[in-house]
């Protein structure tokens, strides 16, 4: 039986699948860890490896790689990493985003403190030695490539913060106005195109390495978003998400960019997501995000209003807040974990309703192990106001897939290879007289947020 082997580096998992024509996961393997502000690039790799060798032998016609983005790892002329790899979570970069500010004139993403040049300027100031020994930085996939190939490249899709509006040429004038050299900036190729073949994975020699993109890119592929009018949330360890168009969005705090042919995404990544219930599920001494879930089921009705503010680790878009932290709002004496339970997961959904920057969409694909919650999804559509669809749990490893076969010339293209791939998906329709609720929530969820934020400069200080 003929397959690709699709690895997944998410943020709490790396994931290795053998994944056949018709999108059908004939195995699997993963390994855990959690991704902080800093992680080790080559632990990454030794889990890839660990997980590989995990599967059956099969018949590999490809290998493809997708993984979580806004990071990056600093690679000598050896490949070698210079330091440990700076990590979506990591907001440090504060000053120097604000430095920054005005230099991505003309590109795809605004500048923040999660932005790369800002983050590369940060190193720069705090690192000068390991920033002296840099000649690439590559996302985290693309490290993966290079220690399966040898060879240096990146796709276009993830690394569009480095990419003129106009024509979607290489941003030269940003990194001359950073001050920083355009060849840090490694050959940027399409997703499916070969970047090299594989020299540095055991039993896998002379396979065609295919380049791959960033895990919400592949994954709303695997959700089941294709089309102009779709939206799509992949709900990991932080929800991903977004809007298709046939042509650029605006949204304020969220990034447009090209999203393959004909269609451009407006949306990004928050700072919101499972992650929200695993923090609950330590603190309630329950033994797993889902067992949290199973406690939202028993919240009390007639209760008094309960929101939380899902911002643990800082907000992302659409507010860029690094400061910004979370909270409870309205908490009384009758409350118990149930109704806390409940409000984490509502609390994840109003962020989400954020991310989606009041955009007008049909019907939003959900994907992703956030999404295997009944009481979640339906929570998410009672926030949305809009059809839900649930896709797989494991969305990035499908939708990597895909774009593998596509390459190999199994479909005509990449639209043709969901559609034969992506089955029936169970819906979950808005209650009208809950949606009433959650819009008055919401409402107050956003006074909360802008009265977060003015506090979270003076608690900063203390």
């Amino acid at each position: 039986m003929e397959t690709v082997l699709a690895i997944d580096l998410g943020g709490s998992s790396v994931r290795a699948a053998l994944v056949e024509r018709d999108g059908l996961v004939l195995a699997s393997a993963m390994r855990s860890h959690q991704v902080g502000e800093e992680a080790d690039a080559e632990g990454w790799w030794a889990m890839v490896v660990e997980a590989v060798a995990e599967l059956p032998r099969a018949q590999v016609r490809a290998i493809i790689a997708t993984g979580f983005t806004r990071s990056q790892v600093l690679v000598d002329g050896d490949g070698q990493p210079v330091r440990p790899a700076q990590c979506f979570p990591d907001t440090r970069a504060v000053a120097e985003a604000t430095e920054l500010a005005g230099v991505t004139r003309g590109t795809w993403m605004e500048m923040t403190p999660f932005h790369p040049v800002a983050r590369l300027r940060w190193v720069q100031a705090h690192d000068a030695t390991a920033f002296a020994r840099a000649r690439h930085v590559l996302q985290p996939k693309d490290f993966l490539v290079l220690r399966m190939t040898g060879k240096l490249a990146g796709d276009r899709i993830s690394n569009a913060w480095a990419l003129e509006r106009r024509g979607n040429m290489r941003a030269l004038p940003l990194f001359r106005r950073a001050r920083l050299d355009a060849g840090l900036l490694p050959e940027l190729l399409e997703p499916w195109d070969v970047a090299g073949l594989c020299t540095g994975l055991a039993g896998f020699d002379g396979v065609p390495v295919m380049c791959g993109a960033m895990d919400t890119w592949c994954a709303s592929l695997g959700a089941g978003a294709a089309r102009a009018g779709d939206a799509y949330l992949i709900a990991g360890t932080t929800d991903a998400g977004g809007v298709l168009g046939d042509e650029p969005g605006e949204a304020e705090g969220l990034v447009t960019i090209p999203w393959g042919r004909g269609l451009y995404h407006t949306g990004g990544p928050s700072g919101a997501g499972g992650d929200c219930l695993q923090w609950l599920a330590e603190l309630l001494g329950q033994p797993d995000a889902a067992a949290v879930a199973a406690l939202a089921g028993q919240a009390r009705g007639g209760m008094a209003a309960l929101l939380f503010l899902p911002a643990l680790s800082g907000e992302r878009a659409p507010s860029w807040s690094a400061a910004s932290r979370g909270s409870f709002a309205g908490l009384d004496r009758s409350h118990g974990a149930a109704e806390l339970a409940r409000a984490v997961m509502e609390g994840v959904a109003f962020a989400d309703r954020d991310l989606l920057g009041g955009l007008a969409f049909d019907r939003l694909f959900l994907a992703g192990g956030g999404a295997q919650s009944d009481l979640w999804c339906q929570i998410r559509a009672d926030v949305l106001g809009c059809q839900v669809l649930r896709s797989g749990e494991q969305p990035g490893l499908v939708g990597a897939a895909l774009v593998a076969w596509a390459g190999l010339g199994a479909y005509p293209t990449l639209a043709a290879a969901q559609a034969a791939t992506i089955g029936q998906m169970e819906s979950f329709q808005p209650n009208r007289e809950v949606m009433a609720r959650t819009q008055r929530l919401f409402e107050v969820f956003k006074q909360l947020q802008a009265a977060a934020a003015a506090l979270a400069d003076g608690l900063g200080r203390i």
